[in-house]
């Protein structure tokens, strides 16, 4: 199947990274109020990272092996291709957890359903999303306007619930939440021609800043839910969170599918 080219918007920038970073919280179940920030962190490490590769960028990439180009600056040798192809294995292993642990979240709602149907159903989306590229993705990911709109009007009819402030969670799952490819990847679809970035371009650091925007108003948002409920009654939050985790899916397939 050939894959639609990727253009993406730094308004779909800012909601991959919510999406990619609050899915996270969700398939985890995560309820710990500090390691909501060691994400965030994480984030902020690979942006810092990848701003680099950003200052190097060469300004036109062909589509064709437009990931590989960003990380060698546009000069692909041999170490890049095998350290490009590490970040894909990652993205593609990032993958079967997630959908794994996607695919357990419907489950528990869904009981009259098998689990292994549900991981096709949910593999099968992820592909269609996937191969039609950032820009369907990044499209999709744009309802969250919406959606974060209804929570903070639903904020205002639901008692608050208290928590611990100083709580950590007794695994760390949390620390692996974020990884570098998908945030490097993201970060290669917002410079070269083919992109639907402002023109002239704007100054590269505000593509990480925008993604770091992100990435804190998941944080925010998952601080919400914690304060609200996030039980397995609250039919909102599982919706919000299944939408995130589709995002993110589709992210993971459309790197899994770079050519190096």
């Amino acid at each position: 199947m050939e894959r639609k080219p990727n253009k993406i918007t730094l308004f779909q920038l800012f909601f991959l990274s919510f999406s990619y970073v609050f899915s996270g919280f969700f398939l985890i179940r995560e309820r710990s109020f500090l390691s909501l920030f060691l994400p965030l962190a994480a984030m902020a490490v690979f942006l810092l990272i990848g701003y680099v590769f950003l200052q190097c960028a060469p300004p036109v990439f062909c589509e064709k092996g437009r990931f590989l180009s960003f990380l060698s600056c546009g000069k692909p040798h041999f170490f890049v291709r095998f350290f490009a192809f590490l970040l894909i294995a990652s993205a593609m292993a990032e993958m079967l957890v997630s959908l794994c642990a996607f695919s357990v979240s419907v489950a528990r709602f869904s009981s009259f359903l098998s689990v292994g149907l549900i991981a096709a159903i949910l593999f099968l989306m992820a592909i269609f999303f996937g191969f039609h590229g950032l820009t369907v993705i990044g499209r999709f990911s744009e309802l969250f306007l919406f959606l974060i709109t209804l929570l903070l009007l639903r904020i205002v009819l639901w008692d608050l619930k208290p928590i611990s402030l100083f709580s950590f969670s007794e695994n760390m799952y949390a620390s692996f939440l974020v990884m570098p490819a998908p945030i490097f990847y993201l970060l290669s679809m917002t410079v070269g021609g083919s992109t639907a970035m402002p023109k002239p371009i704007v100054s590269r650091f505000v593509f990480p800043l925008v993604s770091f925007f992100g990435a804190s108003t998941a944080v925010l948002c998952a601080v919400l839910f914690l304060l609200y409920g996030t039980g397995e009654g609250n039919l909102f939050f599982l919706f919000f969170g299944w939408m995130a985790s589709i995002v993110r899916l589709g992210l993971l397939v459309s790197l899994a599918s770079e050519r190096l």
